[in-house]
């Protein structure tokens, strides 16, 4: 793998013969206290102290990907939108590398959460990416389009953000859609070196995209583990977790495969930019080799 930095904005790569761009949609602070309120402040200040982190504020990347396999443009999740006040900057950041909303034909959404979904469409409420075909796993519409959606929602995230945030940006941004939407139910090869996997636990529906060419391996991870720090320490359960148990038993699956295979990995929240890196096998956890640029 090559990687050249050109920006802040954004880094180009090679997975074998796909071209491959890391995009920065900008960036997001939360309060650790609300990721982890199983957490007393105690446990709070040693994680803190343990991995060394800012303060009771961390502020992360959201990092997404564009793959030009020469037959499809693709790209994995279409950015946070105006979430807060560092975020919105993909397609800006797209165009600086060359890159057209117009030009992407297929979109892969991880899940549906508002920092993967809320650029999906623009102020006058059409596509970004109005060409693009959008593949999602029939789970994860199923939930978000549910009628205990609501209840799920406020029982997990209330701390974070209002649950209003993640119902308008789950159905107001994807519903427009649907007749443009692909639902998936089994793990398959969408294109030739393209796969889509089931990692469920963060949401009912959540996947990764894997990408092969010659013998190399690239992975976007979306949200499967959402810190680099919850590698080492894969007893934590972050409050965004839906369905924490299940959760937990994905990541462990996921994160043994991806030491095993040596896969270069995208993780969106993983600084620092282009969140580009590998897992290597830790102790009873993982930890997170980023790339050296």
């Amino acid at each position: 793998m090559q990687v050249k930095q050109e920006s802040e904005e954004f880094y180009r790569f090679n997975i074998g013969q796909f071209n491959c761009i890391s995009v920065s949609d900008g960036s997001y602070e939360y309060a650790l206290k609300g990721l982890f309120p199983g957490m007393s402040e105690d446990q709070l200040e040693g994680l803190i102290r343990d991995f060394n982190l800012p303060g009771e504020k961390i502020s992360t990347p959201y990092t997404f990907l564009f793959v030009d396999t020469g037959n499809n443009k693709i790209l994995v999740d279409m950015g946070a939108g105006k979430l807060g006040p560092d975020t919105g900057k993909l397609l800006q950041n797209l165009k600086s590398a060359g890159i057209r909303g117009e030009d992407i034909d297929t979109i892969f959404i991880t899940h549906a959460h508002p920092d993967h979904i809320g650029g999906t469409l623009n102020e006058e409420g059409q596509p970004n990416y109005p060409d693009a075909r959008y593949i999602i796993w029939k789970e994860e519409w199923d939930f978000w389009f549910s009628a205990q959606a609501f209840q799920e929602v406020t029982n997990h995230y209330a701390q974070i953000l209002p649950v209003e945030i993640f119902m308008k940006a789950a159905r107001g941004q994807l519903g427009p859609l649907k007749d443009r939407i692909e639902f998936l139910s089994e793990e398959k090869e969408v294109f030739p070196g393209v796969q889509v996997h089931p990692v469920v636990g963060h949401t009912p529906g959540h996947m990764v995209v894997s990408f092969v060419s010659q013998g190399e391996q690239l992975v976007f991870i979306g949200d499967a583990v959402v810190f680099p720090f919850l590698l080492e320490r894969p007893e934590i359960l972050p409050a965004y977790d839906i369905m924490p148990d299940v959760a937990v038993e994905s990541r462990r699956k996921l994160c043994d495969r991806l030491a095993e295979r040596n896969a270069l990995v995208l993780a969106q929240h993983f600084p620092p930019f282009p969140s580009l890196g590998h897992i290597r096998k830790h102790g009873n956890g993982w930890r997170w080799d980023p790339v050296k640029l």
